[in-house]
């Protein structure tokens, strides 16, 4: 009677915090307590009871540090509350990576950062543009290196022998190791990766990285035959796939590699589709046909290596070498597999790994821009007068026959509407959990700390589409932020001119799907590059047009959030002939 005595008195007590109407269906599956046994009485403290007073007391604690002010003067960031003692909220953020943080911002607001805890990792969420760019200010303490990390073992498939040589670099992203860092130069693997694509996925180097784009691309269409009879297509996703996705790798690694690899793009996208089980760290048992098909794309790689160090010279980057030829293809190749052969513990598998990623959208983006360039032209076309607008800036830029396409990409990316639909695009088909660990020591930012080892996520979703910041950016909100609205970006013109002009201004730590701060994705000109170019050959050389019946339907693909630029969740049929 005294367990009985306990359990009711808990209860009761719940039920004062919860309100009687949240426990009267509980009570009446419950029953007479006093007729239980004592084992039936345990379990129920166990699956019951005990969970009722973990979420009535981190309920508790919640209300009274949301309202606290610690004893330093700063702001202390309430843990939201929890069901399960130990593991607290390890199965909600498993269950739903992406809806879990998102779902906080929005229960308990933007403007207030908010935490949650799985067992002893604690993690932020910042949905306050204010913060966010703060936070991307104090980099020097911040680190991506076990983020980076997962991503390699999980989705990359690097060994786990070999991946305490990733942990291991805390060098971090300047020019200069960072003090206390044992890593020797030549082993800071985090470092190279980013600075390597930071230089050559840049000016000067992009200007011709974005011509060869246009020649593979122009190469792959014409090898369709597409003539004046209107030619249908029942994937338009499938379709960009197999020329702009095809142009992308042999723009950045060469012909030979689908050369030698004949089914190599198809190989790609069908290990792509399995994307969200390796970052979800799936097992090899559990789900084998992922895994295979990974196996098959990391055993192309390995034979386009074995080939080209064979027939070519990987050591050529100088500014006088040829900025691409087609066995290893870019320099920025070439950069990758010069720094990676001087670290001893990547091995031939490990270095296919290292180019899968790239392949896959870590830097050149192809996994990531695909989509992206999808929803710019499923844009234009839903919207026939919209893409008129955009071809008429893009139109002055392109000079094509039938035999050569010439694209002035640096000039066409700097025209209004094309980049506000750029920009349009990203915001409302891009997600992502922008991650940062606190690393390097405590960070402040607006009265709040973030302790050592923390976790800070800046979910995207939560800042695009979240009306209030918007407004307070001076952005008035002519079109809901649920809704697509090519001219969001467009302001007045500061000249007079009376032509709108595209903004960013105002938007920093608000429109972030490129994240931000010293690891803001260094592929994000090259993605650009390819959306706008893809659309300018296209329209200016074809008749494009979407079955009506598909137009309005098509949503993102949420499987893959927030891992980046989003799929489309159904085929679009289009009908396409030469103009």
């Amino acid at each position: 009677m005294v367990m009985v005595d306990k359990i009711d008195s808990t209860i009761r007590a719940v039920e004062n915090f919860m309100g009687s109407s949240k426990m009267s269906t509980m009570k009446s599956m419950l029953g007479p307590l006093s007729s239980w046994s004592t084992s039936s009485q345990l379990i129920l403290v166990l699956v019951v009871v005990v969970p009722l007073i973990t979420y009535f007391t981190s309920a508790l604690r919640f209300r009274q540090v949301h309202v606290r002010t610690g004893k330093d003067g700063q702001h202390v960031v309430p843990v939201v509350p929890y069901w399960i003692p130990g593991i607290r909220h390890f199965f909600s953020f498993l269950k739903d990576t992406q809806g879990f943080p998102l779902g906080l911002v929005k229960r308990y607001g933007w403007e207030r950062p908010i935490r949650f805890q799985v067992a002893n990792t604690g993690f932020t969420v910042v949905g306050n543009p204010d913060h966010i760019q703060t936070i991307f200010k104090n980099h020097r303490y911040l680190s991506s290196r076990s983020i980076t990390a997962q991503s390699a073992r999980y989705l990359l498939d690097v060994p786990p022998s070999v991946m305490p040589f990733y942990q291991a670099d805390d060098s971090g992203m300047a020019g200069q190791i960072r003090e206390g860092s044992k890593v020797k130069p030549e082993n800071r693997i985090l470092f190279h990766q980013t600075r390597s694509a930071q230089k050559f996925l840049a000016s000067p180097f992009l200007e011709p990285l974005s011509q060869r784009f246009v020649d593979m691309l122009h190469r792959h269409v014409e090898a369709l035959e597409i003539g004046d009879d209107w030619v249908e297509h029942p994937d338009l996703f499938k379709f960009l796939q197999v020329t702009v996705s095809r142009a992308n790798i042999e723009a950045i690694m060469g012909t030979k590699i689908t050369e030698l690899n004949p089914t190599m793009v198809e190989d790609f996208w069908r290990a792509k589709r399995y994307s969200h089980l390796y970052f979800k760290g799936f097992p090899r048992w559990l789900v084998p046909k992922a895994f295979a098909a990974r196996d098959r794309v990391l055993e192309s790689i390995q034979k386009w290596h074995a080939y080209a160090f064979a027939n070519s010279d990987h050591t050529n980057t100088g500014p006088k070498d040829p900025d691409w030829e087609p066995i290893f293809g870019s320099k920025y190749v070439k950069a990758r597999l010069q720094y990676m052969l001087g670290m001893k513990p990547l091995d031939d598998r490990v270095r296919a790994c290292e180019d899968w990623g790239l392949m896959f959208g870590n830097y050149s983006s192809n996994a990531n821009t695909l989509p992206a360039v999808f929803w710019y032209l499923y844009e234009a076309l839903r919207d026939p007068a919209l893409s008129a607008r955009m071809m008429a800036e893009a139109a002055p830029f392109v000079t094509s026959d039938k035999d050569t396409c010439n694209i002035n990409f640096l000039d066409m990316a700097e025209q209004p509407l094309l980049q506000s639909v750029f920009a349009e695009v990203l915001r409302t088909r891009v997600s992502i959990l922008v991650s940062r660990m606190v690393e390097y020591g405590n960070i402040n930012f607006h009265g709040y700390t973030a302790p050592r080892d923390e976790y800070i996520l800046m979910p995207t979703d939560a800042l695009h589409y979240s009306p209030e910041p918007w407004e307070r950016a001076g952005r008035t909100l002519k079109t809901p932020l649920e809704q697509f609205d090519p001219e969001r970006f467009l302001v007045p013109s500061e000249k007079g001119t009376g032509s709108p002009e595209f903004s960013l201004d105002g938007l920093a730590g608000l429109w972030i799907p490129f994240g931000g701060g010293d690891r803001m994705c260094p592929g994000r000109h090259l993605t650009k590059m390819e959306m706008l170019i893809t659309y300018a050959y296209l329209f200016s050389r074809y008749e494009v047009e979407m079955d009506d019946g598909d137009a309005g339907k098509v949503k993102n693909d949420m499987r893959y959030a927030p891992f980046g630029a989003l799929p489309p969740d159904r085929p679009v049929r289009f009908k396409i002939r030469r103009k």
